[in-house]
């Protein structure tokens, strides 16, 4: 399987470890050669390769992923040359499946979206609509996937994406909540860390429904209780709400 990734920043770095780590890999990546440095680095440690400009790597590549900046990515595919038969996935986000078809055209085009850093470890969902096998295969690399035939579907799950990027945010702020209590970062870190995992783990193996799962953790009168009504009374729990309906909205505009 030959990649040719358009932009090489965070993204492209975790998607390329996670590929080249993966037992099943075997995928070749040809870079763009933006960010210079970066993708020296991603070339020599994992053999890519590195072409002279954005339409080298679409003149040499089948399969093109996209990893673009949002805001400039589609005038930057719209200044290319693309072909029939190519495959071209976007992982830019509120990147339309009509506006990037425009874009690619007469390639076929593809809408995914990942967490970034998780897929370098091979542990983050992604998500990809329409569905495509060529794709999946090489999303499954990274993690799980989920294909979406309904756009609206997929332009709601994509929310994801910024939601994955909080939710460190909010892991950081509980270790060092307990690193201000007195315990050394290491054990906080992964008391965090592993508290989170074992609820995630509940979530994908238990039979019984959420609100079944929340209220056999929920001790009357206990500390469970006790926590998650002041997060109530301050309203931390519904800001979640507030903040993802902003995000769809501008990923989607009149959505959210």
């Amino acid at each position: 399987m030959k990649i040719g990734l358009l932009g090489v920043g965070h993204l492209a770095e975790y998607l390329v470890r996670g590929a080249s780590r993966a037992e099943s890999g075997g995928v070749e990546f040809v870079l763009s050669p933006r960010s210079g440095d970066k993708a020296a680095r991603l070339a020599e440690t994992y053999r890519c390769g590195v072409a002279e400009s954005n339409q080298a790597v679409v003149d040499q590549c089948d399969m093109v992923l996209v990893c673009l900046p949002a805001a400039t990515g589609l005038s930057v595919l719209e200044g290319l040359q693309f072909r029939d038969g190519q495959s071209v996935c976007s992982a830019m986000a509120g990147a339309s499946i009509s506006a990037l078809q425009a874009a690619v055209a007469p390639a076929s085009a593809f809408c995914a979206m990942m967490p970034g850093f998780a897929n370098a470890f091979s542990a983050g969902p992604s998500l990809i609509h329409p569905g495509d096998d060529d794709w999946e295969a090489f999303l499954a690399l990274l993690g799980p996937v989920h294909r979406f035939a309904d756009p609206q579907a997929f332009e709601t799950a994509a929310v994801f994406g910024a939601m994955s990027g909080a939710s460190i945010f909010l892991l950081r702020h509980l270790v060092r909540w307990y690193e201000r209590q007195g315990l050394d970062a290491v054990t906080a870190r992964r008391l965090v860390a592993e508290t989170f995992r074992g609820n995630a783990e509940v979530l994908l193996q238990a039979d019984a429904g959420l609100d079944e799962i929340a209220v056999g953790v929920t001790t009357p009168g206990g500390i469970t209780e006790q926590l998650v009504g002041v997060l109530e009374a301050r309203g931390a729990l519904a800001a979640w709400d507030e903040a993802m309906d902003g995000v769809l909205s501008r990923m989607v505009p009149g959505r959210g």
